[in-house]
């Protein structure tokens, strides 16, 4: 008998039947991730000894602790940026490497929850980029086609996910890293409000806009994550709570959703994610949503700042000391843009900070008398040589559609949207207020399952969609 697939509603119904228990999920996850040889996913892996016992430990609980445990027998990963007590984190620079004293308060929550930890994973060096090969670990492999780039930062989180070695995985996101990749591997990204998860015990990018995220197989599992691993973290100055109120309405019946403007639109001369965009537009006019054109500009423009202003030297203040006195051991990409940064003055930072201020005031307007607005998760897609051919660029544009949500405190939930003709998926993106997450997952869920049927990129049917 093959295996579950690992999502959530699969898994827990296996094992609430008893045709799987917590060892052979294990064993079959260590299987998958073996037979996928260098895949360029991991940076450091648990060894094969302690995955089996943590299942072990599990499976020997009697059914009235393991009710206890929300997240009982998922396996996961984490981004290697994220502490956890024992381990290396290296942000993907060897030459940082340090063993972490403490585990980031996300990460312990869900390992108290019962999930497995089966790793580290690969990522854009010290997060700095959205495309996924500026790591000296290899390119984490695109499960559709290793020709075109995983997404970054958080590469080897969401292949974890897409090619069924994880039930959930935790990546970070500052300006798209948790949703990027999300669009490149058929999964879902949850970029959750600022201050719901802990930055502390975790290598920051940018302080002010970072957050952990999630990563699933369906939005459902995304939200039961967050709703499980939020929490205030009183070493965190950033930390804050979620309302008990939070998100509590419903999403049934039609909502007001904002789209961008057809004028202010961009896929880079790729007609099909156009096209594709389109329809997924189409599809949530077909369910009865009333959708109203805004012009994006003021988004795209609130974007670029964080690469193209004095932004950008909050990455210099978290890592720049480092690079500086070891700049060999860095990207060169990843090298260029930190110690570039150096050149703004605070003066210049302040009127970031002033500019920023008006731009979310006028992105608030924008949206006003509107439940969410929907975006393309990305407008085209890339191959590993068209990234390593023009850098820059193909990284600004792969963030068009991204960076503004951190830098107007909103949350976000990406989610697939189908196919380009060259079999790459992409996806859309649902964003809201900050603290929406619940309104968004469940209309992120009811998109999804329209839209496309398979989980990832195991094909696998969405458990919504299989027979009774």
């Amino acid at each position: 008998m093959s295996p579950p697939s690992l999502d959530f509603v699969s898994l827990r119904a296996a094992y609430a039947s008893g045709s799987a228990d917590p060892l052979g999920i294990a064993d079959s996850v260590l299987q998958a991730i073996a037979a996928r040889g260098d895949d360029g996913v991991w940076i450091y892996r648990v060894p094969e000894n302690e995955v089996r016992q943590q299942a072990r430990t599990l499976a020997a609980l009697p059914e009235s602790l393991r009710s206890t445990l929300p997240l009982f027998g998922l396996p996961f990963s984490v981004k290697d940026c994220i502490d956890i007590a024992g381990l290396p984190t290296t942000a993907a620079c060897p030459g940082y490497r340090y063993i972490a004293e403490q585990t980031n308060l996300t990460v312990r929550k869900a390992l108290d929850a019962g999930a497995i930890l089966i790793g580290k994973t690969n990522m854009d060096q010290f997060a700095t980029g959205v495309v996924g090969v500026r790591t000296p670990y290899g390119v984490a492999r695109n499960p559709f086609d290793p020709a075109y780039i995983p997404g970054g930062s958080s590469s080897g989180a969401a292949v974890s996910v897409s090619a069924g070695l994880c039930s959930f995985a935790f990546g970070t996101d500052t300006g798209g890293s948790g949703r990027v990749p999300a669009s490149y591997n058929n999964v879902v990204g949850l970029k959750p409000t600022l201050g719901a998860f802990s930055r502390k015990d975790m290598v920051n990018a940018s302080r002010s806009f970072d957050t952990v995220s999630v990563y699933a197989l369906t939005a459902p599992d995304a939200l039961a994550v967050f709703r499980q691993c939020s929490a205030v973290d009183p070493h965190d100055p950033y930390s804050r709570p979620v309302p008990p109120d939070a998100a509590t309405r419903p999403a049934t019946g039609p909502l007001r959703i904002a789209i961008p403007s057809a004028g202010t639109l961009e896929f880079y001369g790729n007609d099909a994610a156009a096209a594709l965009f389109a329809e997924g537009v189409a599809a949530l006019e077909s369910e009865g949503h009333q959708l109203t054109e805004i012009d994006f500009d003021v988004f795209a423009a609130t974007g670029r700042m964080m690469f193209e202003d004095a932004w950008l030297a909050e990455r210099y203040a978290a890592v720049g000391g480092f690079i500086e006195q070891n700049p060999h051991s860095v990207d060169e990409i990843v090298r260029q843009v930190i110690l570039g940064s150096a050149r703004f003055s605070a003066a210049e930072a302040f009127d970031s900070v002033h500019k920023l201020k008006e731009n979310v005031q006028a992105i608030r307007a924008a949206l006003a008398g509107t439940d969410l607005l929907v975006v393309p998760t990305v407008g085209t897609v890339y191959t590993i040589d068209a990234v390593r051919a023009d850098p820059l660029a193909t990284n600004a544009t792969n963030g068009r559609y991204t960076n503004f949500v951190n830098m107007s405190d909103m949350a976000a939930v990406a989610v697939p949207n189908g196919f380009l003709p060259s079999g790459i998926p992409m996806g859309v993106s649902f964003v809201g207020p900050a603290f929406s997450e619940t309104l968004l997952a469940e209309t992120a869920a009811a998109f999804h399952r329209a839209r496309v049927g398979t989980l990832g990129a195991t094909g696998t049917r969405h458990p919504d969609l299989l027979p009774a």
